[in-house]
């Protein structure tokens, strides 16, 4: 597995949860909480994007090593 491929699709997507973050505080108006949606965002983005990058990875590699069985060739 590409590990610079994971690290750097889940940075992309703590980017994206970070911005949903400040969305967040400025919907609700509670400035006090900015720090916890921001970094709570951008944990949870890292997360998702490392996870969904290592598992197309995975799949890939299962592809290429087995063939893909369901398609009709």
């Amino acid at each position: 597995m590409n590990i610079r491929k994971i690290i750097f699709a889940g940075i992309i997507t703590a980017l994206i949860g970070a911005m949903f973050g400040l969305a967040l505080t400025k919907i609700a108006q509670k400035e006090s909480r900015r720090k916890i949606l921001l970094f709570g965002g951008a944990g949870i983005g890292f997360a998702i994007g490392a996870f969904q990058e290592s598992i197309q990875q995975q799949k890939k590699l299962r592809d290429d090593e087995y063939g893909d069985v369901n398609s009709w060739k």
